[in-house]
């Protein structure tokens, strides 16, 4: 702001001010500070014009630079001095600690200045006050005038130019020092701090229209809090009282960005206050909230608490339409809030993902249709670090999303730990510096001031596209959860609280002061809100909300089963596991595979990269060229990407290639994804001279394909795991979502993400999700880091029972058990064939023939065309169907892939049936480099598939190629029946046994490949120990006992052994490994290759595994 005094200044003190803008102008050059650039160069061009005067003064300069200062002050540090504690503990600034008498962060030149510049003072004494603290050497006469020319704004000439002192004071007083205040010296730009500063210097008080409608919505929110707290007093709701002013905030933010053409409004958030969002703003029915404040929703399953779940309504905003017509217009948005967990902050990077794949599937490459909006609790926001990973994310070219608004619900205290415990800095918000975030701080007990917060931040995304921050500074009025006393803890706050009006109360008496509303129409519109209320709630009683029977079948397992009968479909017969059909013909594998090969004209590329191009490209010679794994992704990606019309340039026919059910999109992204971590990926080539960057998978067939992205993450996992978790939920069935760890154990650090959303949100939320998680493991001698990628963690959170087969577990049982009494219930304990027929018409819409459906299910369960369904039969089919369709109800895919094509076809089997479910691949390093460690091309072609279990030397060995003899065609392996050991592994240890085994000439041992570790094959691991009579069974692994697959494997084994094989005897299954440890592996290398040569060695050993059991045997020297 340049400022220049009434009177001249003298020619001497400009001189030598002159000189010093000189020098200040060439030092900030020297430092690249542009932002004082700007001022200085405006300063230097005004003492230019000054110094021709000679009547100037040099205390006319002094006190201009002062009076520049002072604004700049205001500008930057008037947020520590703001009005912004609802309960006003302290004069100014942020409360941090009961007892405070003053603001710790609080400026005190400022707050001394404001303190003494009084309203109620005469223009003569707020003059000296400003005069006394700039140290002004001119006049303190509140008639000197300055002239206001800012650099960060033009004026419009309407505005007001020439100011007194107390002018200019009193309006940056009311513009930074008021209930709504900013933090702008940290944003980047200097167009987007000029804008920040017009719109909070250029306030108005809204319309009385306006000031209506905040005042109706605040009443909704403040007697929904009241209705939930009289009829529910022990249930948790984590209400918003303290905080009631969010809500016709985020109206307001809502409409405002609907006016900006935003379409689609991703919203993601805490407890704190959700349940009035639901409701008030969503329309989720009270009366529905009303049976989960007392758990009675649903007698079949309630998948998560009520402060968890999510909600998504269609919402109608009013706009002025262009030409400003008589009516105004109306814009449609979808507003979505995410259903999240109690750790904090986690739903906010799935959030940003879900809005990003939104975007990209709407071509929405700006953002400006579809946003993220994220509200944090204060303690949360700045205290957990997984709100600067996201933030990092927000301008990072692979995620960012346009720009994402963050509101803070700051209620000053996390629990019980109040500000002062909780951080180190003034503000909760200042961890959104870090990407240039402007952030708004707004007294909740100003609702004015909140919603033009909220508009404030809605423009500015639309202008920029830039995240912004408001933070919501209020209180809260009881405890954490209502259930515990806050006083205690906060003596002296809640003393306040209890003598502190509620906002509704506060603003209601200011619309009737300034005559907007009357008494009396204030009551009237409680008394109406209460009575709404008081309806719902009779008609929860009556049980209007709470699910029935149908209602529940329709959505489970067994509608679907049901429904399949309606399709004709049957059940019985031979348990097997259906076959997914990912392999392709020779020719579309050979095309794309060349595809992979081929470099633009004149590429000048590096020699190494020539020559990893050359061997890709023999790798499509003959249907038995060896395919390594890095080839195998790119042609599963690669065909995945296609669509079903693509074909090789110059055929005019179509080839028949039967690519996939669709076509697909493909997003890979981690540390270093882009090469891969050890060398393997390369998925972009770049011009060694040039820099020119060529990608092979996004030029197979440009115009027919869609796009394969792979984005360099940045270095953290909990944030960029939840983004790509949201994004394969916002791409559902249309795309494949990978994210791969620089190293398996590296998802420790999101392993929160894994627990609660990859392997939970389907049971919690019905969410369903097809992400890949890439994790390197294998323990090649690297150390206790390096190594493992902790496959028990993931095999922990399987969901299926280790004592019993798919669909007899008490809990299958039980949930059977309950639908058919439920039905049943209501007919007298049984079912006929036209109540069957009414309840098949409900699952199918009353599509179909409801009779010949009916026919086929009683044929299904053998009964009479009379007979009733009992519950025995009910149970009995259901169980057949579960039987049938395990796979579908697991809650998480494992799977550790030991060649090229069995990676080729996981990858494609995630979008060719018909759900989706969570992978976790282990993936393998230093196998990438093993020259065994391939495929034939044939194992990708028609007919082949991805297969649970490998049994030694079939069509699914990657090695059966050397399990004859070269010259006799002798097989290395004796008949099955001669076997005297069957080895299942899973994993790089194959290699290691199957070289040990070849390099001693063994033949009575074989191995068997576990690929798919969950879902458990029961059926098809044990058809294949069945296939080896006379062998003992012993499951051999390279992690410790209490470590990888060991632990889940064999209950699970024993299990299908038992129930699945007519021996009375199951055989013993053993255990050669690692012994049981804390630590994953080794850091010697020495030790490592002693213990594995120790674990191999009891694996071919031709000792009983008894005898071997029974022994110590030390460790090699």
């Amino acid at each position: 702001m340049i400022l220049r005094s009434s009177r001249n200044a003298s020619a001497p003190g400009l001189s030598a001010l002159l000189r010093v803008a000189d020098l200040a102008l060439r030092d900030s050059k020297a430092a690249g500070q542009a932002r004082g650039t700007s001022f200085r160069l405006q300063l230097r061009s005004w003492v230019h014009a000054q110094a021709e005067d000679t009547q100037a003064s040099d205390f006319e300069v002094c006190d201009t630079l002062k009076v520049i200062a002072l604004v700049s002050h205001f500008r930057s540090r008037g947020h520590l001095v703001a009005q912004l504690d609802p309960l006003q503990r302290v004069p100014y600034g942020t409360w941090h600690k009961d007892g405070e008498a003053q603001a710790v962060w609080a400026d005190c030149g400022l707050s001394t200045l404001l303190e003494n510049f009084t309203a109620a003072a005469t223009p003569d004494a707020q003059a000296e006050v400003v005069a006394d603290y700039l140290k002004l050497r001119g006049s303190s006469s509140p008639d000197r005038r300055f002239w206001l020319e800012d650099p960060l704004l033009p004026r419009k000439p309407s505005d007001q130019q020439w100011w007194t002192l107390p002018e200019i004071v009193e309006r940056l007083r009311l513009s930074y020092c008021g209930t709504l205040a900013v933090e702008l010296d940290h944003v980047f730009k200097r167009e987007q701090q000029r804008w920040l500063v017009e719109r909070l210097e250029k306030r108005h008080t809204p319309p009385a229209s306006e000031r209506l409608s905040i005042l109706r919505h605040l009443l909704q929110a403040d007697t929904f809090e009241r209705t939930l707290a009289s009829k529910f007093p022990n249930s948790k709701r984590f209400g918003l009282e303290g905080l009631e002013a969010l809500m016709p905030g985020i109206i307001a933010l809502v409409e405002r960005c609907a006016q900006h053409g935003v379409q689609r409004m991703e919203v993601g958030m805490p407890h704190r206050g959700r349940l009035s969002l639901l409701c008030n703003l969503l329309g989720k029915p009270p009366g529905a909230l009303f049976g989960e404040m007392e758990g009675r929703q649903s007698e079949f399953h309630v998948g998560d608490v009520k402060y968890h779940l999510g909600q998504s309504a269609t919402l109608a905003c009013p706009i002025q339409a262009p030409g400003e017509p008589p009516e105004p217009a109306e814009q449609a948005i979808r507003v979505s809030i995410a259903p999240n967990p109690s750790h904090l902050e986690a739903v906010s990077p799935v959030v940003l993902g879900m809005v990003r794949a939104e975007q990209m599937r709407a071509r929405d490459t700006d953002g400006t249709r579809i946003m993220g909006l994220l509200i944090h609790g204060d303690a949360a926001f700045s205290g957990l670090g997984l709100v600067s990973e996201s933030l990092q994310l927000s301008n990072v070219k692979g995620f960012s999303t346009g720009g994402t608004i963050h509101i803070v619900l700051n209620n000053q205290v996390g629990f019980t730990t109040g500000p002062a415990e909780a951080r180190s800095c003034p503000h909760p918000s200042d961890v959104g510096k870090i990407v240039g975030a402007p952030i708004l701080h707004v007294n909740a007990d100003d609702p004015d001031a909140v919603v033009q917060a909220c508009i404030i931040a809605a423009d500015w995304r639309a202008r920029f596209k830039r995240d912004i921050v408001i933070d919501i500074v209020g209180y809260r009025r009881l405890g954490h959860n209502e259930q515990d006393n806050p006083v205690t803890t906060l003596p002296l706050s809640y003393k306040a609280i209890a003598t502190h009006p509620p906002v509704l109360q506060l603003y209601g008496q200011q619309l009737q002061q300034a005559g907007i509303i009357s008494q009396d129409q204030m009551t009237t519109w409680q008394e109406s809100s209460r009575q709404q209320y008081d309806d719902d709630y009779k008609a929860y009683k009556e049980g209007k909300y709470q699910e029935t029977a149908e209602t529940w079948l329709s959505s489970s397992w067994q509608g679907d089963a049901l429904q399949a009968f309606a399709g004709g479909s049957s059940v019985s017969g031979a348990i097997e596991v259906h076959q997914e059909p990912t392999g392709l013909p020779p020719g579309t594998l050979q095309w794309v595979g060349n595809c992979l090969c081929d470099v633009p004209e004149g590429f000048n590329m590096h020699p190494d990269m020539a020559q990893l191009l050359e061997r890709r490209r023999r790798m499509f010679d003959t249907k038995d060229s060896r395919v390594d794994w890095p080839t195998a992704e790119q042609l599963a990606f690669g065909t995945l990407v296609l669509k079903r019309h693509a074909r090789p340039p110059g055929c005019t026919a179509q080839p028949g290639q039967g690519l996939n059910k669709g076509h697909y999109s493909v997003r890979l992204t981690g540390q270093d994804a882009e090469r891969g971590t050890f060398n393997q990926r390369h998925f972009a080539l770049y011009d060694q001279t040039t820099g020119r960057r060529h990608e092979f998978l996004n030029n197979i067939k440009p115009c027919s394909q869609e796009m394969v992205e792979v984005w360099n993450s940045p270095l953290n996992e909990a944030g960029v795991l939840g983004f790509e978790y949201g994004f394969s939920l916002g791409i559902a069935g249309t795309g494949l979502v990978a994210w791969e760890a620089q190293f398996g154990d590296f998802a420790n650090n999101a392993q929160a993400m894994v627990d609660q959303f990859v392997s939970a949100a389907e049971e919690r939320w019905g969410q369903q999700s097809g992400l890949v998680l890439m994790l390197p493991h294998g323990y090649d001698g690297q150390g206790p880091d390096h190594s493992s990628a902790r496959p028990e963690r993931f095999l922990s959170l399987s969901n299926d029972d280790a004592d019993h087969l798919p669909g007899h577990s008490p809990s299958a049982r039980r949930q059977i058990a309950a639908t058919f009494a439920a039905i049943a219930g209501q007919h007298g304990g049984s079912l006929d064939r036209k109540q069957a027929m009414t309840m098949l018409a409900g699952l199918t819409g009353g599509s179909g023939d409801q009779q010949e459906a009916a026919e086929l299910l009683w044929t299904e369960m053998g009964l009479a065309p009379d007979a009733l369904v009992t519950q025995e039969k009910w149970e009995g089919l259901m169980v057949q169907y579960m039987r049938r369709n395990a796979e579908q109800q697991a809650n998480i895919f494992v799977v550790n892939a030991t060649t090229p094509a069995q990676y080729f076809h996981v990858l494609r089997r995630q979008l060719n049936r018909p759900y989706n479910k969570p992978l976790v691949l282990f993936t393998p390093k230093a196998l990438l480099h093993h020259r065994p460690f391939t495929s034939a091309l044939k194992d990708f072609s028609t007919g082949t598939f991805f297969n649970r279990v490998i049994d030694d030397g079939k069509a699914s060995d990657n090695t059966r190629h050397l399990a004859k003899h070269p010259k006799t065609g002798e097989p290395f392996l004796l008949p099955a029946d001669q076997i005297r050991r069957v080895v299942l592994c899973s994993g790089q240890i194959y290699y290691a046994l199957s070289n040990a085994r070849r390099a001693k000439r063994i033949r009575n041992v074989v191995f068997v490949r576990l690929e798919q570790i969950a879902p458990f094959p029961h059926d098809l691991l044990v058809k294949v120990i069945q296939g080896y009579p006379a062998a003992e069974l012993v499951w051999c692994q390279e992690e410790p006992k209490n470590m990888g697959a060991w632990t889940y494997v064999k209950p699970r084994l024993e299990t299908a052994l038992r129930d699945l094989t007519d021996c009375l005897e199951a055989p013993e299954l053993h255990y050669i490994g690692r012994p049981t440890a804390a630590s994953p592996a080794t850091a010697s290398m020495a030790i490592h290759q002693a213990e594995m040569s120790e674990i191999v060695r009891k694996a071919l050993s031709e000792e009983s595994l008894i005898e071997q059991e029974g022994a110590v045997v030390p460790l090699p020297a």
